[in-house]
């Protein structure tokens, strides 16, 4: 009798322990790491981070190759400057949610311009996006303690805003025709204005284990996103305004699939690698614009939004990390694009940013974590 009793309240035990939703394994880094895992109640993840590319941080020599595959941009442009932070909080054992921030100024500087004159002009994007969200896990098997990997699925939706600050410039002459140039005595001024986007997405997640140091994660997901972008001008002859005026609006629908891999190479070195794919469907676009636009800038024309020809991008990342202790950890990182930003800020779609949309982007980063 004592031994049932015994078997009994072993099993019991063993099936509380499968219902049970649990932490996330040990080592695990959740900042930009999809996987199906969530912070335990009252579990807290802040990670800040600096991005950075330039003549001396070139990742894979892709600002190089951006400079060399358009004749638009020229001196330090594909140079960027950013930074950014995650924070994640476990609401409960199978429910945290997530808010992300990342600035970054991404430097174009532009070649001699044709139709204008051009006396001063901005050098680049200031862009912020913000995401933020839950995640609900409501599967889990196999988990005996967090010391190694189990299998989990989860649902993550987010909400997702970008925003990029007017790109602006000022001329002092504007040629019609070759017989007919208008000359300002005080600068005027154009801009690439109204730089924003809105949307959300929600992904299905499912990590299992590969061995007690290895995890794989596989996700698929669906969003929409609204986004929008314009051109205008502050100019003392009106006739003239018109023809600077343009507004894009565009709506589309996105699908992703993606597979990550998490190592813990030791208990203190984790190493993360994941890749995604993006595709892009526009189903609505639609364009402001003069009847003839000649006046405008080349890389202020809607028609260079029809150049884009892409619409899907490739997404790889990787970080290896240390914990310097059970509570603080320091990253590096990197992030290749095959498409610029292309379906990650959609307002960049627009005549100025989507003229280079095509060519490949990334960046790497340093970062500093702590959890709580």
């Amino acid at each position: 009798m004592n031994h049932a009793k015994k078997i009994a309240c072993l099993l019991c035990s063993l099936c509380a322990t499968q219902t049970a939703l649990a932490d996330t394994p040990l080592g695990w880094i959740n900042a930009e790491n999809p996987s199906a895992y969530t912070l335990d109640a009252r579990r807290v993840e802040l990670s800040l981070g600096k991005l950075a590319v330039n003549d001396t941080i070139d990742f894979l020599d892709i600002r190089n190759d951006l400079l060399a595959g358009t004749r638009k941009l020229v001196g330090d442009s594909g140079d960027l400057d950013g930074q950014r932070a995650e924070l994640h909080l476990g609401l409960s054992s199978s429910l945290s949610v997530f808010y992300r921030r990342q600035e970054q100024d991404l430097k174009i500087e532009l070649g001699d311009i044709a139709s204008v004159h051009i006396t001063d002009i901005d050098d680049g994007l200031s862009t912020t996006a913000t995401a933020y969200g839950f995640k609900w896990n409501f599967f889990e098997a196999g988990y005996f303690d967090n010391s190694g990997p189990w299998h989990a699925a989860a649902l993550e939706v987010t909400r997702t805003r970008n925003t990029t600050d007017d790109y602006e410039g000022h001329f002092d002459r504007v040629t019609v025709t070759s017989d007919f140039i208008v000359t300002f005595t005080d600068p005027q001024t154009f801009r690439l204005n109204s730089l924003e986007d809105e949307g959300w997405q929600a992904r299905l997640l499912y990590s299992l284990p590969l061995g007690s140091t290895v995890s794989s994660t596989v996700w698929a997901g669906y969003g929409e996103t609204t986004a929008s972008a314009g051109t205008s001008a502050d100019i003392v002859i009106e006739a003239l305004m018109d023809d600077f005026y343009q507004q894009f609006d565009i709506e589309d629908r996105h699908f992703m699939l993606g597979a990550g891999v998490h190592w813990q190479i030791t208990p203190r070195i984790p190493l993360q690698l994941s890749y995604e794919f993006l595709r892009v469907n526009n189903i609505n676009t639609d364009i402001v614009a003069p009847p003839s636009n000649s006046l405008l800038p080349s890389f202020l024309r809607g028609d260079n939004l029809a150049a884009v020809s892409e619409h899907s991008n490739h997404t790889l990342r990787g970080s290896l990390s240390y914990w310097v202790t059970p509570d603080v950890h320091v990253s590096f990182t990197g992030k290749l694009f095959s498409n610029q930003f292309l379906g990650r800020i959609p307002h960049y779609n627009n005549p100025l940013s989507g003229s280079f949309a095509d060519n490949p982007y990334g960046y790497i980063g340093l970062q500093l974590g702590v959890q709580l």
